[in-house]
């Protein structure tokens, strides 16, 4: 029997990593005595936080809420389970150099794992510091083993600084690691296939043979979304797993989800409230396919979604993954 709600509020939920920090406990009044590196907004365990279905986790309801709720795209590829992770990163040091398959290669080499591939986006909340996205220059494979092995892969890795709402788009197949200092809103495909190439000495595996067989070897072509000035809604990247938009809140507007995919809205910045309560810094909802919500406040939020091919083919080709 299916529920009948529209929007759902999500609880959000800290993850605590080796290499986390302390600011997202603090601006999210966690209480967790282990570094935070990240706090997920919007996954399977997620709780409700309002209305009829509170104190439910979301893969419970999205069964309940059916195949209209989470929309015909995602429905037709990947059934009633949330096909995207939202969340809050937090690095007090770098991440591991790593690599993610796409689809193709997960559904075939890591079928048991009940994953799909992971294409991602970050977004910069607050901070600056570098990241390392892909290649300097073409190598071959045997040359990347080799530096990977040695710790000679540093130099061959690109590097750049970025900072507050700055966009990066990592498509899978993209080498790349995140810098200390940085707190980032992530988007991915809901998978947890990740290849670790090198992580400075730590004593952590590495799976070098799968990120070799997947990492793309030539530059990777960094798409930097261009600001619309005036307008309430930009788009920020696009990709057939999802396209990202940066929306500006400055009185009451409604929000209204794609006919054919869930929408995903993230605050960011501001302050806002809903039918149901207040809508702080973090606050995640999640609106069912060809849904509204009325929001009203001052602020920006990002919002997901899973495009359908007539909505990216229109997207602009530049931000295109």
């Amino acid at each position: 029997m299916e529920a009948k709600s529209t929007t759902l509020a999500l609880e959000a939920r800290a993850v605590p990593r080796v290499w986390g920090g302390r600011t997202l406990a603090q601006r999210l009044g966690l209480d967790c005595a282990e570094p935070v590196g990240e706090v997920w907004l919007a996954y399977d365990e997620n709780l409700i936080r309002t209305g009829p279905l509170a104190g439910i986790p979301l893969a419970e309801a999205l069964k309940m809420l059916g195949p209209r709720f989470i929309g015909r795209v995602p429905y037709e590829k990947y059934g009633l389970e949330l096909p995207l992770l939202v969340k809050f990163l937090d690095a007090a040091e770098w991440l591991s150099v790593q690599v993610h398959p796409d689809d193709a290669y997960a559904h075939t080499n890591e079928a048991g794992s009940g994953f799909h591939g992971k294409t991602e986006a970050w977004y910069v909340l607050a901070g600056e510091g570098e990241v390392v996205y892909g290649l300097r220059e073409p190598l071959e494979q045997d040359t990347l083993r080799r530096a990977a092995e040695d710790g000679s892969i540093w130099d061959l890795l690109r590097r750049e600084r970025v900072g507050p709402g700055q966009v990066v788009g990592v498509p899978a197949g993209t080498i790349h690691a995140i810098g200390p200092g940085l707190l980032l809103y992530e988007v991915q495909q809901r998978s947890d296939l990740t290849y670790r190439l090198y992580d400075y000495g730590r004593p952590r595996e590495l799976h070098l043979e799968k990120a070799l067989a997947v990492a793309c070897l030539e530059p990777t072509p960094l798409v930097r979304p261009t600001p619309l000035p005036g307008h309430q809604k930009e788009v920020l990247l696009a990709a057939e797993a999802f396209v990202l938009e940066r929306h500006f809140l400055q009185g009451r507007r409604s929000f209204k989800a794609p006919e054919t995919s869930f929408l995903l809205l993230t605050l960011v910045e501001g302050g806002a409230a809903w039918a149901e309560g207040p809508l702080g810094w973090g606050d995640t909802l999640l609106v069912g396919a060809g849904e509204q919500v009325e929001v009203a406040g001052e602020g920006i939020f990002l919002a997901a979604f899973m495009p359908s091919p007539e909505v990216l083919a229109a997207c602009p080709p530049g931000l295109r993954m």
